[in-house]
């Protein structure tokens, strides 16, 4: 029962996988994912709060155009994405529409902004923003919600982050922290009947017999507060991943991973341990860019 379910785990939904579709996987995700990290920043940054929160810092270059933004922001709702490939080489069109509300003296008031970020993204490497244009900004009804705050941000920023350096973007390590955490934390893997349990990179080591060559999406995202644990807390994704085992067969794994981390004093994150399950994959495909 444990080799047919892993069978199923592995080889479900996955026909064919020919090399160029690896490649165009693993340039399509690693991609994907430091644009998405660095869009999280960029909009987390620009909330007005006293929540411990720190974002990668910003080229100064775009100090100007910053400023444009409608001052004391409290949230930012990205409502509609869309990621398309330039001609030219490395280039990346992603357009981003947000409802971004801002604190003013006669009350909260709400706007729907269409941005236009232009990426330079050479392989496995962390992406620059080249140009970035407002092409549209309109009043609309005041947002009644308040979870899109720069917590809800920094775990995005994190989290997609973490897959890309999962998919080979070791340019992403500082934005995860990870030399304050990669040698530390402990990693478990459960697969079927298998259990892996290790330092990061030995798990990793050992994960890449399953996991040898492809790409994450990211799924879904909760982060829960640790109780028992001051400033401690589970960062809970669910995460698609396609590609090739080590023999060279077609995989495809739904994985469940359960990050816990501390918040340091200098709003750092430090990574105490990573669970892993791997689920029964979904057949259908995802929908949307961005969780």
């Amino acid at each position: 029962m444990k080799s047919i379910l892993v069978m199923i785990l592995l080889f479900v939904g996955a026909a064919t996988a020919a090399p160029t579709d690896v490649e165009q996987r693993v340039e399509y995700t690693t991609s994907l994912n430091s644009m998405a990290s660095t869009i999280m920043s960029w909009y987390g940054s620009l909330i007005s709060s006293n929540e411990p929160v720190s974002f990668s810092a910003t080229d100064q270059i775009w100090d100007d155009y910053r400023s444009r933004y409608p001052e004391k922001i409290t949230q930012i709702q990205i409502t509609s994405t869309d990621l398309t490939k330039l001609d030219t080489s490395n280039n990346y069109q992603f357009n981003v529409q947000s409802l971004v509300t801002n604190k003013t003296n006669d009350g909260d008031h709400s706007q729907l902004i269409n941005e236009t970020f232009i990426f330079q993204v050479a392989p496995l490497t962390k992406p620059v923003i080249k140009n970035l244009s407002k092409d549209k900004a309109e009043q609309t009804k005041a947002a009644q919600t308040s979870e899109f705050n720069r917590s809800h941000y920094k775990a995005r920023e994190f989290a997609y982050a973490w897959l890309a350096y999962l998919d080979g973007v070791a340019s992403m390590k500082s934005t995860i922290y990870a030399d304050q955490w990669l040698d530390k934390a402990s990693y478990s893997m459960k697969i079927g009947g298998e259990e892996i349990e290790g330092s990061v990179s030995s798990t990793l080591n050992k994960r890449q017999q399953y996991l040898a060559k492809g790409g994450h999406l990211l799924h879904s995202l909760y982060v829960k507060k640790q109780d028992n644990k001051p400033n401690t807390f589970i960062l809970d994704l669910i995460v698609e991943w396609k590609g090739v085992n080590q023999t060279g067969k077609p995989v495809l794994a739904k994985i469940h991973q359960q990050i816990e981390y501390t918040i340091q004093k200098d709003n750092s994150w430090e990574v105490i341990s990573i669970k892993e399950q791997h689920l029964l994959p979904d057949i259908a495909p995802w929908i949307g860019l961005l969780c």
